[in-house]
């Protein structure tokens, strides 16, 4: 496992350090791709010196990496609002230490604002899961099918304004960087309500030339249920967000769900 983890990790390396070189963007081609809008990230190297992640007309009003409690004891992700008294646990898990958390609220330009609580390099065989037939991580196993294995999974909880069930963003990161064309992660609040996360490794150069990473993928792309491409974020250096003009909610929500994936621990 430990091999694994090498090989991937050098396959990420090289394909970011590649990209770099060659001045490349994520390649987002074709017809159903003409409308979405790119917005540059700023501040993602200092976001955690105090300073805020921007991108077109949202921004990170708070950064917290260690929102859980200690090393050793039982924390997790759960379901409600944090501030709320019904606020239950959902997923725990005995193996997170600080490195591996992150929380971040956002605001859009029309003062709507949504949190998220990420953990990351998590066992599958970590997972307690809850009581909950709408959990994406239930909804992942199912789809996977028996014996599902990872050693290294990302998981968000994101709320987007006062709703009390968020959504769940899951990603193997071993499979999307060693299988970005087989891959398929889950961003989802119910198995009736859920968007697809696809990695892909196709990028342009400056003079609009596509081509593909040697390794790894270069970025991420959301789509609906019925495929309908609506976000993707390039994790290429400093990043970029794509966003299609949707309604604010659930720009919002996939704003917030593109950030989580840039802010991913890249260490396996």
């Amino acid at each position: 496992m430990n091999f694994l983890k090498s090989v991937i990790a050098g396959m990420i390396l090289l394909s970011a350090g590649w990209a770099n070189a060659q001045s490349m963007s994520l390649a987002l081609e074709g017809e159903e791709w003409k409308a979405i809008k790119d917005f540059p990230v700023q501040g993602k190297n200092k976001i955690f010196s105090k300073e805020s992640l921007t991108f077109g007309e949202y921004r990170t009003l708070e950064v917290d990496r260690s929102w859980t409690k200690g090393t050793q004891a039982t924390s997790g992700i759960t379901v409600g609002i944090p501030t709320d008294e019904f606020y239950k646990k959902l997923i725990t898990t005995d193996h997170i230490t600080r490195k591996q958390t992150l929380y971040f609220a956002m605001g859009d330009g029309q003062g709507n604002q949504s949190k998220a609580y990420s953990l990351a390099q998590l066992d599958a065989k970590d997972f307690n899961i809850g009581n909950s037939p709408v959990s994406a991580f239930n909804l992942l196993l199912d789809l996977a099918g028996p014996g599902v294995k990872s050693a290294n999974i990302s998981y968000t909880k994101i709320y987007v304004g006062p709703e009390a069930e968020g959504w769940e963003l899951i990603i193997d990161n071993q499979a999307a960087q060693a299988q970005p064309k087989k891959y398929v992660g889950y961003f989802a609040k119910s198995s009736t309500e859920y968007y697809t996360v696809v990695p892909t490794a196709y990028v342009k150069d400056k003079k609009g030339k596509t081509g593909k990473m040697p390794f790894g993928s270069a970025g991420f792309e959301i789509r609906s249920m019925n495929g309908q491409p609506l976000a993707a974020v390039s994790i290429i250096d400093k990043g970029v967000i794509y966003l299609m003009d949707i309604d604010p909610q659930e720009k919002l929500l996939l704003a917030t769900a593109c950030t989580a994936l840039l802010l991913r621990p890249t260490d396996l």
